[in-house]
């Protein structure tokens, strides 16, 4: 069969209103194994993993972390919704902030004879969670989940995850209700174990202020600089009007703010944002307020930055005795 004709069989054939399919549902929808192969060959369908496709162009337009979630629906599909998620997977399904995690599947299973066991692409934790810090929750396009509590999920990425990937979900965490004093006492439950040390280091390093990823990679770059940190999530009224900026050094009037995309683009229109962003800066500059702003592309060099801040800290400095 011809590219163009498989493509236009692919097109015609794909099972109504899904994204992702698995090879039972193809071959129903007379796509089978000879036309999946053939597809894969050509660059028309893309395999999530074994019995899961997706059309490729697709795949290609979805950004780094829906294709993280696109695996995720792709495992509960082939496993027919019966693992139990947990540590970054779990963080995934709960909406936490996840960064520079990688890839990998993580469930937890208290079984060695378990059908993930040998899978490429999942890693199974060999445990027993108890049923308390489990929990069922309902994903659109997955239906029914199973995945360790809020609590639970944040020590266990506490425990394995890189320090700044840990206190990024644990952030998040934070804003969805998590409590450190039930965190603390599951890390008890623990002594001994793996990771203990370190997971304590990233609850005392937690802050519910930062809002972004980026946000609390800012925070802990300034804590590793020998500058005054600032004080975060800032409420200040200028002239009247309450404004909200990341971080403040209030007795020299600066303030910092990262700008990540998102900050502009969620939740009103692009340019109505930015206006409004640049009036509120304007009435604070007219106040005596000065502005340090940091980018992702500044994290990549925290040296860089860390002479950024001091030039800026000395000038608001010398403004304020000027």
């Amino acid at each position: 069969m011809e590219t163009r004709d498989l493509a236009s069989k692919i097109t015609r054939d794909w099972p109504a209103g899904k994204t992702i399919a698995a090879t039972d549902q193809l071959t129903a929808a007379g796509l089978g194994p000879r036309v999946l192969n053939a597809a894969r060959a050509c660059g028309l369908l893309f395999r999530i993993r074994h019995g899961v496709y997706i059309r490729l162009v697709e795949w290609q337009q979805k950004t780094p972390w829906e294709q993280d979630m696109l695996r995720l629906r792709a495992h509960a599909l082939a496993t027919h919704g019966n693992a139990c998620y947990s540590h970054l997977s779990a963080a995934r399904l709960l909406g936490l902030r996840v960064w520079n995690a990688g890839r990998e599947i993580h469930v937890s299973s208290p079984s060695s004879l378990s059908s993930t066991s040998k899978v490429r692409g999942v890693t199974v934790h060999r445990r027993t969670v108890s049923p308390e810090q489990l929990m069922r929750i309902r994903r659109r396009h997955m239906g029914i989940v199973r995945l360790t509590s809020l609590e639970q999920t944040i020590v266990d990425c506490a425990r394995t995850s890189p320090f700044v990937t840990a206190v990024i979900i644990g952030d998040s965490g934070l804003h969805q209700g998590a409590k450190i004093e039930a965190m603390l006492a599951l890390l008890d439950t623990l002594a001994g174990h793996r990771g203990v040390a370190a997971a304590r280091k990233v609850i005392d390093a937690l802050d519910s202020g930062s809002e972004s990823a980026g946000e609390t990679r800012t925070r802990l770059f300034i804590a590793g600089m020998d500058i005054p940190a600032p004080e975060y999530q800032v409420r200040l009224i200028v002239r009247g009007n309450a404004y909200r900026v990341d971080g403040a050094w209030r007795d020299i009037k600066l303030a910092l703010e990262f700008d990540g995309k998102t900050k502009y683009f969620d939740f009103k229109p692009t340019d109505e944002a930015i206006y409004e962003e640049r009036l509120r800066e304007r009435e604070m500059m007219e106040a005596g307020w000065s502005f340090i702003r940091v980018v992702w592309a500044d994290l990549a060099n925290p040296e860089l930055l860390r002479r950024r801040i001091k030039a800026a800290m000395l000038n608001a400095q010398r403004r304020m005795v000027d």
